[in-house]
């Protein structure tokens, strides 16, 4: 699953290296979100400024949203749903982020 992550979201942002991408959960009421290694700041501040409809749609599905990182959902499921809007992946790739998931 990581490896399909890590190449979309290289492919989102080819201009801030990607080595690594998995979704996360926080300590924080269980919300997940994508960790990018090794500059997950610098990562997210590129993806909001390539993407500025990232922001709206997230807070569109209950996502909580900080400045600098990304944004978190309530389910990896609507996480997966909201990278899928804001890439414009097709719904194959969808599926396939979710099937590797076990989702």
């Amino acid at each position: 699953m990581s490896q399909l992550l890590t190449v979309i979201l290289n492919r989102a942002v080819p201009d801030v290296c990607v080595k690594h991408a998995k979704l996360d959960n926080c300590t924080r009421g269980g919300l997940f979100y994508i960790h990018v290694q090794p500059n997950h700041f610098r990562y997210w501040k590129r993806f909001r400024e390539k993407y500025p409809c990232c922001v709206r749609l997230a807070q569109k599905r209950g996502a909580v949203v900080f400045d600098r990182f990304c944004p978190e959902f309530r389910s990896q499921c609507v996480l997966i749903d909201w990278l899928s809007e804001v890439l414009d992946l097709a719904d194959g790739i969808r599926k396939l982020i979710l099937l590797n998931m076990g989702l």
